[in-house]
This record gives C-alpha cells, sequence and structure tokens, in this order.
C-alpha cells in the first residue's frame, strides 16, 4: 500500500512530532508533494529541516501476519513517528529504509505517520559528516539550494513471520560451461523455527533449509548456473539478462515473503587498472556523470536514457557515477546498452574521524542498492579524501612538487576510513574490483596511487605537458578519471550578448560553476571583443584538451594507461562546466572531438612542439590504435607535412593487430626556412577510416 494523498509539512522545531493528537489542527502547515521536495514548494524554500504528517487508514493486521513501513528514498536523514511511538532514525538518500509496524499498527485502523526531515544545502564544500556525496555539491554540478524531501515512495507492506530485509546478488564465475550466482539475504524472524529458501536463476531452480534465530539472520548460498547466456559491454557482445527470484516460507510450502530482481551473468577482473570482462581485456573509454538532477523525484526516466544512450554512440564504455549513487533508471539503461559503470560512494572530501560507522553502513547499503546490475564494474569508496586542495596546483616546479608531497602526509581518511570502507565492500561483493579511493597520487611506502585526477590544461600545468608527464610518472597514468576544461553553454540567462564583457562573473563563478581562475589563464574573457568569440574560444579550447588527452593515453594503451575517464558528460542546470552536453543538451564541440578520438581504430602522431625554427630536425612517430578484437589488414597511412610556401608527403600500409597501439612509421623532417603556420594532415584508409590534423607556428 502506497501512502499517497495528503501530506502536510511546516519548518522544523516545532515539539512532539509523533504525539498522536486526534484534534490535530494542519492550519499553517502547507501541503507537500510525496514523493517530491520541499523545496519546490514555496513556503519552505530555504529550510534545513522540516515536518512532515501523514494520516492514513489500514486495517491492523492478521494473526500471523507482519506489517513493514518502507521508506524508499529520504533525503538526507528523518527521525519517525507513528501512532506516538518512537520508530527510529535513518540516513542516507539512495537505500530504502524499513521499520516493523506490526505492534504500532494493533487495535486501530487510523494511523498517524510523523517524520522530522533534515537535509543540509548544496554547498562547493561538501566534506563533512554527511555523506549527500556530488548530490550535496554546487555550484558546478547542481545547482545552490536544497534537495530535501521524501523523493521516492512511501509504502507499508504486509510479510509473513520472516521478511527478506536485504538480499545482494553477485556473479562469481562465469564461463562458457557454467556460472556461479552467489547470494546474501538478512532474514528477520519473528521467532526461531525452520525456514525453506526458493531460489530461481532463469531456469534453473534451488532449494535449501535453514535454522533461523529470532530477530536477525545473515544466509549465504551459492547457485550454479550450467551454460550461461553471458553480459557484454555492447563492444563485446549482446545484454542477456536473468531474473533471480528468492522465496522464504516453510518446509510445507506457506509463502512469508519473496523478492526478485534481474541481472547479468558476466565477470570482472582488474590488474594494474587494466580491465577484463569475461576474460577478454577492454581499454576503457569513459566520462563522469554527475547527478541527473537535484530533484530526483522528479528525474524523467526517458533523459536518463537519452543520456547512457549518447555516450554509447560517442564510443563510450564507461561512465562514472561520480561521487554519488544514481536514479533506478540509469541502471536499467546501462544494463540494457551494455554500458559499464564506476560506481563512487556518495564519500567525497576529508570526513571527520567518527565516521568510519556512517561510511562503512554506507558501502554496505551500495551494494543491496545497485550491486545486481551486471553494468556495475567497479567500486569507488572515496573520491578526493585527501581534499579539493590537494587536487590544484601550479603549473610551476615548486607548485607541482607541493601538490606531489601532499599526497605523501599520513591521513585517517586513507589509512583508517578507506581501508574500512574498501574491506566492506570486499566482504559484502566479492564479485567485483574494488578502489579504496580516488584521486591520490602515487605515495610511500609503496609508491602505488590509484586513478588521477589530473587536469592538466586546466587546473594545473598545460595540456602539452601530458606526453612529459607520462614519461616522468608512468604510474600516474594507469587510469586518469578526471581531465578536461570548462567552456559556457550555448545560452543561459546570464550571458548576455549586450553587456560583454561587463557580465555577472561573481554569480556565474557562485551559482554557476565557473572556475574563474583556470578561464582567465587558459581562455581569459578580456581577450575577446564579444561573447561569442569568447564562447568559440572556450569551446575550441575544450575540445582541443579533450581530444588530445584521449588520442595520448590511447596510444599509451597498456603501457601503462588502461582507460581514461572524462570529466564530466551533461550539464543538469546552466553551468560553465566542464560538461560536454550543456544543460539543454546542445553537444559542444568537444562532444564530437571526443567521439572523433573515441572511434574503434584511430590514427595519431607524437605532437608536434608548438614553435618551430627553421634548420631544427624533427623526428616523430606515426600510430595506428585499435579497439576491435580482431586484427584489421589492409590499412594505408598518409601523412601530408604543409607550410608557407612548401608541403613533403609520406605514406605506409600495414596492418594493426587486436586491441593494440602500433607504430607504423616516423617522419624525420628538416624544418624550412620559412615562416608562419604549419600543419601535419595524417589519413587512415581501408577497413577503417579515420583522420587527424597537428597544428604548429614556424618562427623564421
Amino acid at each position: 500500500m502506497e501512502l499517497g494523498g495528503k501530506w502536510v509539512a511546516a519548518p522544523g522545531g516545532g515539539g512532539l512530532l509523533g504525539f498522536p493528537d486526534e484534534g490535530f489542527d494542519d492550519s499553517g502547515w502547507v501541503s507537500v508533494p510525496v514523493p517530491g521536495h520541499w523545496e519546490r514548494v514555496s513556503d519552505l524554500g530555504g529550510e534545513t529541516e522540516v515536518r512532515y504528517r501523514h494520516r492514513f487508514n489500514q486495517q491492523p493486521p492478521a494473526a500471523g501476519e507482519r506489517r513493514w513501513l518502507v521508506f524508499e528514498g529520504v533525503l538526507y536523514q528523518a527521525d519517525i513517528w507513528l501512532n506516538g511511538g518512537y520508530l527510529g532514525d535513518v540516513e542516507g538518500y539512495f537505500m530504502a529504509h524499513q521499520f516493523d509496524i506490526t505492534e504500532a499498527m494493533g487495535g486501530r485502523r487510523e494511523h498517524l505517520l510523523a517524520l522530522e526531515l533534515s537535509c543540509p544545502p548544496r554547498s562547493p564544500d561538501i566534506s563533512g559528516s554527511h555523506m549527500l556525496g556530488a548530490l550535496g555539491q554546487a555550484p558546478e554540478l547542481l545547482p545552490p539550494g536544497n534537495s530535501g524531501g521524501l523523493w521516492a515512495p512511501v509504502r507499508v507492506e504486509s510479510t509473513g513471520e520472516v521478511r527478506i530485509m536485504g538480499l545482494r546478488v553477485a556473479t562469481l564465475g562465469a564461463s562458457e560451461r557454467r556460472a556461479v550466482v552467489a547470494l546474501q539475504a538478512d532474514l528477520d524472524a519473528s521467532r526461531a523455527g525452520l525456514v525453506r529458501l526458493r531460489t530461481a536463476v532463469g531456469e534453473v531452480e534451488h532449494s535449501d533449509d535453514h535454522v533461523l534465530a529470532a530477530g536477525l539472520n545473515h544466509v549465504e548460498w551459492r547457485v550454479a548456473v550450467p551454460e550461461p547466456r553471458r553480459w557484454w559491454p555492447h563492444r563485446l557482445g549482446d545484454q542477456p539478462h536473468y531474473d533471480v527470484v528468492v522465496e522464504v516460507g516453510t518446509p510445507q510450502g506457506n509463502l512469508s515473503d519473496r523478492r526478485r530482481v534481474r541481472t547479468g551473468l558476466r565477470t570482472v577482473e582488474m590488474d594494474r587498472w587494466q580491465f577484463s570482462i569475461n576474460g577478454v581485456r577492454m581499454f576503457l573509454k569513459g566520462a563522469g556523470f554527475g547527478p541527473a538532477s537535484p530533484w530526483w523525484a522528479e528525474v524523467d526516466e526517458a533523459d536518463v536514457r537519452r543520456d547512457v544512450g549518447l555516450a554509447k554512440e560517442a564510443g563510450l564504455d564507461l561512465i562514472r557515477l561520480y561521487g554519488h549513487v544514481g536514479p533506478p533508471a540509469l541502471y536499467q539503461a546501462a544494463d540494457e546498452a551494455g554500458i559499464l559503470i564506476w560506481q563512487d560512494l556518495p564519500l567525497v572530501g576529508p570526513f571527520p574521524q567518527g565516521s568510519r560507522n556512517t561510511a562503512t553502513d554506507c558501502a554496505r547499503a551500495a551494494v543491496g542498492a545497485v550491486g545486481a546490475h551486471p553494468s556495475v564494474m567497479l567500486w569507488c569508496g572515496h573520491v578526493n579524501p585527501l581534499g579539493d586542495s590537494a587536487s590544484r596546483g601550479s603549473e610551476s616546479p615548486p607548485g607541482m612538487a607541493r601538490h606531489l608531497a601532499s599526497h605523501q602526509r599520513p591521513s585517517w581518511n586513507l589509512s583508517v576510513l578507506d581501508r574500512s570502507v574498501k574491506r566492506e565492500l570486499e566482504r559484502r561483493d566479492p564479485s567485483r574490483p574494488v578502489v579504496a579511493y580516488s584521486g591520490v597520487l602515487p605515495h610511500l611506502p609503496r609508491l602505488d596511487g590509484t586513478d588521477t585526477h589530473l587536469w592538466l590544461g586546466w587546473k594545473r600545468g598545460f595540456e602539452r605537458d601530458l606526453e612529459q608527464f607520462a614519461a616522468r610518472w608512468p604510474r600516474a597514468v594507469r587510469f586518469v578519471s578526471q581531465f578536461g576544461a570548462q567552456s559556457p553553454p550555448q545560452e543561459m540567462p546570464l550571458l548576455c550578448p549586450e553587456t560583454w564583457p561587463d557580465l555577472d562573473w561573481a554569480r556565474l563563478a557562485r551559482d554557476h560553476g565557473l572556475d574563474a581562475t583556470a578561464m582567465n589563464r587558459h581562455v581569459p574573457p578580456r581577450d575577446h571583443t564579444t561573447l561569442e568569440d569568447w564562447q568559440e574560444a572556450a569551446w575550441a579550447y575544450q575540445a582541443m584538451v579533450v581530444r588530445r588527452h584521449i588520442e595520448t593515453l590511447r596510444r599509451l594503451k597498456y603501457r601503462p594507461a588502461g582507460g581514461f575517464c572524462q570529466h564530466f558528460f551533461a550539464d543538469s542546470h546552466p553551468a560553465v562546466s566542464t560538461a560536454l552536453l550543456d544543460w539543454q543538451r546542445w553537444p559542444k564541440p568537444a562532444y564530437e572531438a571526443l567521439a572523433k578520438a573515441c572511434q574503434p581504430v584511430i590514427v595519431v602522431a607524437d605532437r608536434l612542439p608548438p614553435e618551430l625554427t627553421p634548420g631544427d630536425e624533427l623526428s616523430f612517430g606515426v600510430h595506428v590504435v585499435s579497439d576491435r578484437q580482431e586484427p584489421v589488414a589492409g590499412l594505408h597511412v598518409e601523412a601530408a607535412l604543409e607550410w608557407p610556401g612548401g608541403s613533403q608527403t609520406w605514406s605506409w600500409a600495414g596492418e594493426v593487430g587486436s586491441d593494440e597501439c602500433v607504430l607504423v612509421g616516423t617522419i624525420n623532417w628538416r624544418i624550412p626556412d620559412a615562416s608562419g603556420p604549419a600543419a601535419l594532415h595524417l589519413r587512415l584508409t581501408g577497413p577503417a577510416e579515420a583522420t587527424n590534423r597537428y597544428d604548429a607556428v614556424i618562427y623564421g
């Protein structure tokens, strides 16, 4: 039974919410939508604590029946009362919260449910004890404001004497001959006794008996599936699914409770940030996804599917759910599209001591909430555990040295919190790789790190530094998960051509994500006479940074790079951001640049120096990179260098092996006595086609 109808709310701090006042007068309280968010109600805008009340009618439970109050989505914390009795408190937005209300509902038909909800406002600084992650971050990912509310339905459910409180499904092995599905269930029994668990994985059935104690019981078992139809990423195969049904009841066949989840059978392995799906190694091409909307109750499934589809059309294999657990529709879309998901927990920035239990509870809940989805291929416990200051640096050698040193200091977050979260994830889900934290450079004592938030060409240094950085710190480019540059949307209210250049730059930074420091360094607005000129320049710069990063990392395929994640894919509100698609889903030029750089087969060259001097000798390689799982023969590569008054050409023919990068030739060029722009044009023809261009200037 869904508790719809009339809910009323008022600002928090009003005393005993749950006292069963039969004469309760709701005058002064306002009607609120459930599911919904209180900030969408004008009278409650700006509040961080709000009281909710709801009256409903339901008959008392029958003999042997148990009743459960289930909150499917709470943003973010709540104290809950029913019929004057305090049920407890809940915390966390993506998991269901459930209470046994059998006794509280006994002997009456009319019931009063009361809550006091609280949610911190979205802020640039989201470090702290709450675990909203990116859902609490503003202004680049989301606009300033508050997402608080009941974003998913509230229900009253009935079971027999045993309820399945949680069910986790994982694939421990999946070959052509056999798959092993591991299941974990938390069973709440009203009294001790013998129960029978019946499991169906597709057409395969399994049954066994268990003795339960009164209260909460943890049960684990496995089911073997012969000749499974395996789930594959879209680049490698199809995406078949299996329905997993678990029933608990008496040995005589009386049903007490039932759960159904959908999954896919596949394996994931990670070795030094190189990933294999069902034993097939893949160089992963990805992009980060921020929260789909600040208003989760209003997330449109069609919009979510569109974004996943656009990622697939761009040639991506992977989306990283940056700092949050996404809405259910996103996982369903990724499962069906064959898109892999890097799943962050909503832990972003440093946390204070005392957060460990809440964090491990969050990890356990995440496995239960989304762990059955075959698209989820990696758990990441903590994003930026050292804070944003440790991820921003100067392009000067002292600045880079300070940046590296900031990752060497001992930290409670790295040493205690993140290790605990990693252990909990591994215990609850042994089927996937787990990384404890994200964005930490190689550090003592093992000189090992994780994925890298590089930001060359934006927050630090220049995009051309990547090749030299990779040569000096190969471990730091095994998986670069944040790079890019900001650009404005096609249109938004604050971008007014008539007032250029006197825009409200402070508000663009405060409410719309503009990184003024980085923008003034790389695409200074003062250098452009019109708003349109600045937009075009920012779009072109962003496209260049994205494309050159991807090409360089693909050229380093498996030596040592295992993939990349551009940060990030699409805006959820009008923003000056690193997104490839703006808030109206207009594709910025960087989207096309990413799609071109992510083609299955590309041709690339070592970069030309930006400034060329006549008489200098240059030698640089030309490479073909293929992500195809079979060799590609019959390829032809043409290279043409053009400069004022002259040109020179080279050509090569051959093949590229399965899933590899190959050097097809070397260009040796003596820079001519000329002055002006020079360009290297590359053209690949044959079974695969691609083009590329590199520009420089000769200073004669």
